[in-house]
């Protein structure tokens, strides 16, 4: 296909001017599959690595008024009870592997490089300047919350909001890196190592329950399985690792593999993606089942293109349809080439219509009609973009029948109002309203309000 991944690094931000306000907004709405994970991006910026900060402890302080995982009572509990003191060489250590993890440019690097030079030159001091420690990391954390908030076109202050979570600890400034809190480590400890929702079709598919064949391993791993489901992520890590050490004991390498999915799966879930993407490449490195390569593979694609960081999320859903066609996973192979052409849409690249045509070409030998609605829609929102409207009201409309067959009332009425949109553009008011009103209809079934209240909205400005 003439793909050069070298020349491809991330998604370009542009500000659209072929269409109006109602254009726009559909634009909006081409994001809201990732939606909340890019809320998530507000607090901790998806893939931003912030090492030994546990997601739990923002529930002692909600004053920064960002969106909060929920966690049981009991979690929150536990953590009350955690010890506060952190050595200032963890920090410094988890700071630069933050700036690391977020693939932070090597000019803007230099520059956060320069003021964590002068907070190390304090902390060798017998007096270290606390003041100015503080100082320094949150001009260093302005620095990487700059870039991340370019990076997803949207603000966040993660950075700086991580590091006054860390100022409201006991910090001893005196540097000491044999002085480790591991209430502030991950809970995946280093030693044992040599997306998630949206990506549910792929990852449930031609995958058979898994129980390993020692009986004290099966034991551990089914209870890590229950706190999972239970959703205890804090109890489900650390019942997985002790499921590790059973399975690194009786060298079972697919055990491990599986084990290292499902934690990789955890931390995805609750936006530790660092640790998401190493346990989804441990997944990968232990296992020759052709089925977790390719559910480890699409879930990194899917970290990646969130960020956007465009080469990696290409070169993973590539690897997602090689060992997708080894076990004829047709759903997981029409959807990443489906996500390979949404890539080049958004840099409005001709090339995107090459993958939606596999895409679609494999979709329709399948039977997973919530694949081929996907596949569709995606088809509609690149030939609107691109300025073909009536191919993408044929897009649509198949769309519609495909999410229809599979019962998903959101994705047929939002369709149903992009459509919508193209015939306000066109002045064909009468279309228009009998297609919101047939989405209206369909978003009662769902309870999703923005999406009812746009359209409820579309329709008085109609009236």
């Amino acid at each position: 296909m003439g793909l050069n991944l070298n020349s491809v690094y991330q998604r370009p931000y542009f500000i659209q001017d072929r269409r109006n306000q109602v254009r726009k907004k559909q634009d909006e709405e081409r994001s809201t599959s990732n939606a909340q994970r890019e809320e998530q991006a507000n607090q901790n910026s998806r893939s931003k690595g912030l090492q030994y900060v546990d997601r739990n402890n923002y529930a002692s302080y909600q004053t920064n008024n960002q969106p909060q995982i929920q966690y049981p009572n009991e979690v929150a509990t536990a953590l009350a009870q955690r010890n506060p003191n952190i050595n200032i060489a963890q920090i410094l250590k988890d700071f630069k592997n933050t700036a690391l993890a977020i693939g932070t440019p090597d000019d803007l690097k230099e520059e956060v490089n320069g003021y964590l030079s002068l907070i190390e030159k304090q902390v060798t001091k017998d007096t270290p300047n606390s003041k100015l420690i503080k100082s320094n990391l949150k001009n260093a954390a302005s620095i990487l919350d700059t870039y991340i908030s370019k990076t997803l076109d949207k603000d966040s202050k993660v950075v700086e909001n991580w590091v006054d979570a860390l100022f409201l600890q006991q910090i001893d400034f005196k540097y000491n890196e044999n002085d480790v809190n591991p209430d502030f480590l991950v809970k995946f400890p280093e030693e044992t190592s040599n997306r998630t929702t949206q990506a549910e079709e792929v990852q449930q598919e031609q995958v058979n329950p898994f129980i390993p064949q020692d009986a004290e391993l099966k034991k551990l791993f089914i209870k890590a399985k229950k706190m999972t489901y239970a959703n205890k992520p804090k109890e489900a890590i650390a019942a997985f690792q002790t499921a590790l050490e059973r399975a690194n004991e009786v060298d079972d390498k697919e055990t491990q593999s599986k084990i290292f999915l499902e934690v990789g799966k955890i931390y995805d879930d609750h936006d530790y993606l660092a640790q998401a993407l190493k346990s989804y490449n441990q997944s990968v490195q232990r296992t020759k089942d052709s089925n977790v390569k390719t559910r480890a593979h699409y879930s990194m694609a899917e970290i990646y293109n969130d960020v956007n960081q465009i080469e990696p999320a290409i070169d993973h859903y590539f690897s997602t349809v090689s060992y997708a066609g080894e076990v004829e996973n047709l759903s997981a192979q029409s959807k990443s080439m489906a996500k390979i052409g949404n890539i080049y849409s958004d840099m409005y690249e001709q090339t995107a219509f090459d993958y939606y045509e596999i895409a679609d070409t494999i979709a329709d030998e399948t039977d997973n009609a919530k694949v081929k609605g996907y596949v569709s829609s995606s088809i509609g929102d690149a030939y609107d973009k691109f300025g073909d409207s009536p191919e993408a009201l044929k897009a649509y409309s198949k769309a519609v029948k495909n999410y229809l067959d599979a019962d998903s009332p959101q994705k047929a009425a939002q369709n149903y109002l992009n459509a919508a949109e193209i015939m306000l553009e066109y002045k064909n008011e009468s279309k228009a309203k009998n297609l919101l009103e047939k989405a209206q209809k369909l978003a009662r079934r769902t309870n999703d309000i923005n999406l009812m209240t746009e359209i409820s909205n579309t329709l008085v400005s109609i009236s």
